[in-house]
């Protein structure tokens, strides 16, 4: 249980700073998410892969199991919006929730529980889930219009992709960054968890909570019913030991922050999705602290 408290109580702390912070002042948290996703995410990508041996079959697993995940938390709340008899745009930001918070809330837990090494397959977790997240995430925001192509543009966007090419360029060819340069890289990547948590607490600082039957079917869903189906995939795709319990830690988090920020970019409910980005971070300290403290007594 030390182990367990040692690695969620640091993110909800600096989380709560961020939290005070933004309830004492203003803050632009739009420039902070901007340096994140173009600047110290990237970075991270890079100097987790750049000089670490990737083996193509994990990364291969690890892309199929995420596509499974986003299938079977589709199916599964697919029926529960049609027993709930959900409209749009509800019914859109429902599937919504279906995504993890994997940067922002699953990176640094993975690396205060395991380390190093967790924290680099955490980040292949990570690329691989956001791929999904920036296109079926998208989809789901504006598919009343079906713009898909406009959805898997925006996915390319992102410097994320390119870094991850570039870090497997670099690991494939032996290159390695002069000393100055990567130690610079090592310093831009280290911003990006505190960065992250702290984006997390100024977004519920600034959400007003929606109390609804369907905000709390939706969180239960993201954080009771995927731990199960992610403890299920891993079994089905052949991932075992650390990169399968790192796979099940990162798929067991709260809603992802970008599906608020969708929410407010399509107008597809975004306090609903606000909400449930709040309220599933709130409840993941119980659940998630669950379900760290099974990975780390179970084998896999």
């Amino acid at each position: 249980m030390l182990a367990v408290f040692s690695a969620i109580a640091p993110v909800f702390f600096v989380a709560a700073l961020g939290f005070l912070v933004r309830r004492s002042r203003e803050l632009d948290a739009k420039t902070l998410s901007a340096l994140n996703i173009y600047l110290f995410i990237p970075a991270l990508v890079f100097h987790n892969l750049a000089q670490r041996p990737l083996e193509w079959g994990h990364f291969g697993r690890v892309a199929l199991g995420a596509a499974l995940m986003v299938g079977l938390m589709s199916l599964v709340l697919g029926g529960l919006a049609r027993m709930r008899g959900l409209k749009e745009p509800l019914k859109s930001a429902f599937f919504m929730t279906m995504f993890p918070n994997l940067g922002n809330f699953g990176l640094p837990v993975c690396a205060l529980a395991f380390g190093d090494e967790g924290l680099a397959y955490a980040v292949i977790v990570m690329v691989c889930g956001s791929f999904l997240q920036n296109s079926v995430g998208v989809y789901f925001a504006q598919r009343s219009r079906l713009d898909v192509v406009r959805a898997l543009v925006k996915v390319l966007c992102f410097p994320m992709i390119y870094a991850f090419i570039l870090a497997i360029l670099f690991q494939r060819m032996g290159w390695a960054l002069p000393a100055w340069l990567g130690s610079g890289v090592g310093i831009t990547a280290q911003a990006a968890i505190p960065i992250q948590l702290m984006i997390l607490g100024i977004k519920i600082a600034e959400t007003s909570l929606d109390r609804s039957a369907d905000v709390f079917l939706a969180g239960a869903m993201r954080l009771c019913v995927a731990p199960l189906l992610a403890f299920g995939v891993v079994m089905l795709v052949g991932l075992d030991g650390l990169p399968a319990k790192v796979f099940v830690l990162q798929m067991s988090g709260p809603v992802a922050v970008g599906m608020a920020v969708y929410g407010v970019e399509f107008n597809v409910k975004p306090g609903f999705l606000a909400s449930a980005v709040s309220w599933t971070f709130l409840f993941s300290g119980v659940t998630v602290s669950f379900v760290l403290y099974l990975l780390l007594r179970v084998a896999l």
